[in-house]
């Protein structure tokens, strides 16, 4: 018998389908409404603060693109909170899911496709979708929908080509092969340039790297295959990145799709495993270069 694949950070999987089904039944479908009353009351007492604390995310006023921000933040608060200052239908609803969690039920932020269209993060809960911010692509829909998790269409990114498409959409990014830094190639192995933001590495998302990862770099090395980049682009970045000193960038994107390659190639053959201090130092060479990157002019 074959063991069961790793489960990657932030997967939208239900993990052992039978008994979180039961749970959800036991505890949470009783309580839809309830539910959904204290996920809205904590969104709605987050929103002032923020709103406050970023007004806006790629020029576009909250909540819109900050589903992330916002997920983040419910998170902490539903971890932090005292139930006795919640009442009403609230209080019903912390009861019933702190009943669900109790028996062993399961509550994990996730990330994805939504329905193809873009990027989501949510909550998965037993068999349940719990969106808090389901209005940070159209303002218009209301902040909270909670429903059946086979019924939400939130799907795994199934490679980077899959990323790819849907950055396309979603963002309206035009997306290159990561053939400028090799040395991050493997885990970062695509540029996006989003009109009025800027230009990124990606994909900076646990799930995207441990991924990359767990299939021994194929994914990354497909989409590395691509053309090498083209030519003014790789010069107009490589002048973005003059004061990055972490990172060897080649002369030209020629050697930098060869070495991308050769650093998946190599990767895969070591094997290291993706521990904290990995993921610490990713994290952080990730950000210095974005950061730098971000200076680039968004449109080329």
């Amino acid at each position: 018998m074959t063991s069961p694949r790793a489960w990657l950070p932030n997967e939208p999987r239900v993990i052992d389908a039978a008994r979180q089904q039961a749970l959800t039944e036991q505890h949470l479908q009783p309580a839809i409404g309830a539910l959904m009353a204290l996920m809205q009351g904590i969104r709605s007492s987050l929103d002032p603060v923020l709103r406050a604390a970023r007004p806006t995310k790629w020029g576009k006023p909250y909540p819109l693109g900050q589903c992330l921000e916002i997920s983040l933040a419910v998170k902490r608060r539903l971890r932090e909170l005292n139930p006795a200052t919640l009442s009403g239908e609230a209080a019903k609803g912390h009861v019933a899911l702190a009943a669900f969690l109790a028996a062993g039920g399961h509550m994990h932020q996730v990330w994805g496709d939504l329905r193809g269209e873009y990027f989501q993060n949510a909550f998965l809960a037993g068999t349940l979708y719990i969106d808090v911010s389901n209005d940070t692509v159209v303002p218009t829909k209301p902040p909270v929908e909670i429903l059946p998790f086979d019924q939400a269409r939130l799907n795994p990114v199934a490679d980077f080509a899959h990323f790819a498409r849907l950055a396309t959409r979603y963002w309206q990014a035009q997306v290159h092969p990561n053939h400028l830094l090799p040395d991050l190639a493997p885990y970062y192995p695509l540029i996006t340039i989003i009109p009025g933001v800027g230009t990124q590495l990606q994909a900076d998302s646990g799930y995207m790297v441990a991924l990359a990862h767990a299939h021994g770099f194929a994914p990354s090395r497909a989409v590395l295959e691509a053309t090498p980049m083209d030519t003014t682009l790789f010069a107009t970045l490589v002048c973005a990145l003059r004061h990055e000193g972490h990172c060897a960038i080649p002369h030209d994107a020629i050697r930098g799709r060869a070495l991308a390659l050769q650093a998946c190639d190599s990767a895969a053959a070591v094997g290291r495993p993706l521990d904290d201090s990995l993921r610490q130092r990713l994290g952080q060479q990730i950000a210095a270069v974005n950061a730098n990157l971000l200076r680039t002019p968004p449109q080329l």
